[in-house]
């Protein structure tokens, strides 16, 4: 999959969310940009959007559970690694303050360095500030930061690239 376009979709389904209700929780925003997902990103056979709910230390050597992955599950007759399909890994929060948007790159860079994971996003739901100048130097070149707000009638994105 190509991370540029990715990036592109990505942008114009955080773009589609205009129910001012769902910025108001996180879990909200996650179920409509899941849908957004769904519908605009032109997914490659095999590959799937999803809540990720099922990282366990023993299974995947660790216990972070990022909000959304976008991945191809692990097949053994198309893969030679479980890391071979995975494509995007998501965290989203709710008007993160500087402090909490650190502890989830933190999150990221688990996830990136266990899981092989090649682009990391944030996603700061509410706010006008995307926190990308407290992202760690581990995530630089593989991290987009989102910052997602309502202003009126009008959607508002604000991407930067670490």
């Amino acid at each position: 999959m190509e991370h540029e376009m990715l990036i592109r979709n990505f942008r114009d389904a955080l773009s589609s969310i205009a129910e001012p209700r769902l910025f108001e929780t996180e879990r909200g925003f996650q179920g409509a940009l899941l849908a957004e997902l769904h519908r605009l990103v032109p997914l490659p056979v095999g590959t799937v959007i999803e809540q990720e709910y099922q990282k366990r230390l023993q299974v995947h050597g660790l216990s972070q559970r990022p909000d959304i992955i976008i991945h191809e599950p692990f097949d053994p007759t198309r893969h030679r690694t479980p890391a071979e399909g995975n494509h995007a890994v998501v965290e989203l929060k709710l008007q993160a303050t500087r402090a909490q948007a650190i502890v989830d790159f933190g999150k990221l860079c688990v996830i990136m360095d266990v899981l092989e994971y090649p682009l990391a996003i944030f996603v700061n739901v509410g706010s006008p500030v995307n926190h990308v100048e407290a992202s760690p130097p581990a995530l630089r070149g593989r991290l987009v930061c989102f910052a997602v707000w309502k202003e009126g009638a009008s959607v508002k994105v604000i991407e930067d690239r670490t």
